[in-house]
């Protein structure tokens, strides 16, 4: 019945661990450190994206002409909260631990596809106690050197979702995506993933239509009662 999806994709922040919080109290610091501000609405819309563009919108802001120095300063504090060990996503990381037990019965791989540097979702799945849980780990900052775009590869292009079907040996089309905002969704269905959307406190007022399914959360799942969920809808 689900033997057409063979693979679980799930992004990291936001969808794992609870972290766009500590990326919001990293950036204030930033900013306050040039006598600016930054608010959670204005960093909605920053999320589930890379910190680069961030970085470019808050440097024109303040009249700063290094853009990279205070993404440099942002990680340095950010750091800081991610070793201190960021707080998971209770349900999500509950039916990823149940994904891990059944996976073999349902024929499926698991993989990981961020945004974020490569270092941080490897420490973030350490903390949960993931560590080489997963097929495969992709960073959109780190892995997607082989692609090139003058927009850049990193979400909300297809990219990271492409690349971690390849290298799972899949279509794209035989993957599932979760994700929890626009960029990530964007990214996933762009790539040809049956994307799930299950937006957090800083992405639910994002524009998640595109989703083949939206869900407040994991909770109540078994896992084949969700896969028996994507089979109707595929």
């Amino acid at each position: 019945m689900t033997s057409s999806i063979k693979a679980i994709i799930f992004d990291c922040d936001g969808t794992l661990v609870d972290s766009e919080e500590s990326h919001l109290s990293a950036w204030q610091k930033v900013a306050s450190n040039y006598t600016s501000t930054l608010s959670h609405e204005d960093y909605i819309q920053f999320v589930g994206g890379s910190d680069s563009s961030l970085s470019n919108i808050l440097a024109k802001r303040i009249g700063h002409n290094s853009p990279n120095e205070l993404l440099i300063q942002k990680r340095d504090y950010f750091l800081e909260y991610l070793h201190g060990g960021l707080p998971p996503i209770i349900e999500t990381v509950k039916f990823v631990r149940e994904l891990f037990k059944d996976r073999e019965s349902h024929g499926l791989k698991l993989a990981v596809a961020s945004a974020a540097l490569k270092y941080e979702v490897l420490t973030n799945l350490k903390t949960l106690g993931f560590e080489n849980a997963f097929d495969i780990v992709l960073s959109g900052h780190d892995d997607l050197n082989d692609y090139s775009d003058p927009e850049g590869v990193n979400k909300p292009k297809p990219y990271i979702y492409l690349h971690t079907a390849k290298l799972l040996g899949l279509s794209p089309s035989e993957c599932i995506v979760i994700e929890d905002s626009h960029t990530g969704v964007t990214a996933g269905v762009n790539a040809g993933c049956f994307t799930i959307a299950i937006p957090n406190a800083f992405s639910k007022t994002h524009d998640l239509s595109r989703a083949a399914l939206t869900l407040e959360s994991l909770s109540g799942f078994t896992i084949q009662s969700f896969l028996e969920i994507v089979h109707k809808l595929l």
